[in-house]
């Protein structure tokens, strides 16, 4: 089994469970269960050792469960497993993040956006991609051209290392999610770069440089990606066409915290932004400025006890059998 981008994996666990039980449902217990073993992956900039932290954490249920554990510090957009050598894989809330080495040589991944525009205007207006305020032209161009084909990239590299009838669960931040469009079609993070501007608290060219290297994809997003993933070549081969897509849906639903309100809520929306911010090069006293300014703007546009209106997309696939 493989888990990819587990993060510090304690979201990644308690879908395993559920995973685990299933599979062992199947089984006789008089005979036990099959030996398992998952494999956690990350990305190799990530913190290591607060994922094998919150493994070692588990260590009962991985024994209760005769399971062995492994982590592999790499990036789910490169070949990870030998090939027809995985049963079961899932990802949980993370293949909404771009493959950020996919740039021209010499160019950060500010290049993205604009895309080679570089009029001032259209880059100052958004920092996401899903943002209304985002040109119509470069939205189309990050759907096609990194989107759509990143995700096809991720499907046939997993359709390789997937055993003949073995499955795969995905699960994504999908559009909308008011993380990234607000009712008048901003986000909370480009409308508190923007006041901090106004303010004379930030520099214009850090919202400038800006971007949060995701995309929030649609049902039809992942849909018309399978498609591509079915000519992806990899060693003149197009391992994507033996994928076969069972099912693929939105789920609409509220982010909320019942334990710390708004408080854990901006948490949450702060760590998954603040590098993006961090990678433009921002004094400590601006970083400062719009980490205040945005928790303003969640008190302002959001209500602790209703959350956050948030979409998922989650899509089930299977290689088929030869």
């Amino acid at each position: 089994l493989a888990d990819l981008g587990s993060a510090d994996g304690s979201s990644s666990l308690v879908t395993l469970d559920f995973a685990v039980r299933c599979l062992q449902s199947n089984y006789d217990t008089v005979d036990g269960y099959p030996l398992l073993n998952i494999t956690f992956e990350e990305h190799p900039a990530s913190d290591e050792n607060k994922l094998k932290s919150t493994l070692e954490s588990n260590k009962e249920w991985f024994k209760r469960n005769d399971i062995t554990w492994n982590v592999l510090m790499k990036s789910f957009y490169e070949p990870l497993f030998d090939r027809d050598s995985v049963d079961f894989l899932m990802s949980y809330i993370c293949l909404h993040w771009l493959d950020t080495t996919d740039l021209p040589d010499g160019e950060s991944i500010s290049h993205w956006k604009t895309l080679g525009d570089e009029d001032r205007a259209v880059a100052c207006d958004w920092v996401h991609i899903n943002e209304a305020t985002a040109p119509l032209r470069v939205q189309e161009e990050w759907r096609s051209k990194l989107a759509i084909n990143h995700l096809a990239k991720f499907l046939a590299l997993r359709a390789r290392e997937l055993k003949p009838g073995a499955e795969m669960l995905l699960v994504m931040v999908g559009h909308p999610h008011e993380f990234v469009t607000l009712k008048d079609g901003t986000g909370p993070l480009t409308r508190a770069m923007k006041r901090c501007i106004e303010k004379g608290k930030l520099r214009s060219e850090i919202l400038d440089k800006t971007v949060v290297p995701y995309f929030l994809r649609t049902v039809d997003d992942v849909r018309a990606a399978v498609i591509v993933a079915e000519t992806f070549e990899i060693d003149n081969e197009t391992p994507g066409a033996k994928l076969e897509l069972i099912d693929c849906r939105s789920i609409a639903a509220v982010t909320k915290d019942d334990d710390n309100g708004m408080d854990g809520i901006f948490d949450l929306f702060w760590s998954i932004h603040v590098h993006c911010i961090q990678a433009t090069s921002p004094t400590e006293v601006e970083l400062e400025s719009i980490k205040a300014e945005s928790r303003q703007i969640f008190d302002e546009v959001y209500d602790s006890n209703e959350g956050v209106p948030s979409t998922f997309v989650a899509c089930t696939l299977r290689r088929r059998q030869e």
